[in-house]
């Protein structure tokens, strides 16, 4: 009888960043994630769900931009991101994806969409930049970052 290899899901997870509130910036200033230490699971894929709730009149046609910070474990971080949820410039973090406002956007549209980081190594986490023109909503639980490990298992 020969083996399969199937995925091996960890538990949904909640993602430390605080979304609330945040403002809108064309220069790439925005909100790092807590880090998460990846070096025990070793999950080599991570689904991650965004989901954010837009502000007072948002502009048509613009983003909001998750993108990928990774470490090393000893401090060495994708653009001098701490370990802690805080804020943050994105300058060197690689586009992991983007949740559009669409044409004819409205005070508190809900966007989410579900990312994959593939081999996110020994610490990951994320930044969030947004240019929709107008802070997102300022209710903390209006948006949520979750994530579930995924490692392949022989079976």
């Amino acid at each position: 009888m020969s083996n399969e290899i199937k995925a091996k899901f960890g538990t949904s997870t909640a993602l430390s960043i605080a979304l609330a509130g945040l403002a809108s910036s064309t220069g790439g200033v925005g909100r790092q994630s807590a880090m998460v230490d990846n070096a025990a699971a070793r999950f080599g894929l991570i689904h991650l769900i965004v989901k954010v709730k837009l502000g007072t009149n948002p502009a048509a046609n613009k983003t909001v931009q998750v993108c990928l910070l990774q470490g090393d474990g000893t401090g060495l971080r994708t653009d001098g991101a701490g370990s802690d949820d805080a804020a943050l410039t994105v300058r060197n973090a690689p586009l992991l994806g983007v949740l559009g406002t669409g044409p004819s956007p409205v005070t508190g549209d809900v966007l989410q969409k579900q990312l994959l980081i593939r081999d996110p190594g020994v610490q990951w986490g994320i930044a969030v930049v947004h240019d929709t023109g107008a802070a997102l909503d300022a209710t903390p639980a209006n948006h949520a970052v979750r994530y579930v490990g995924e490692n392949p298992e022989v079976q």
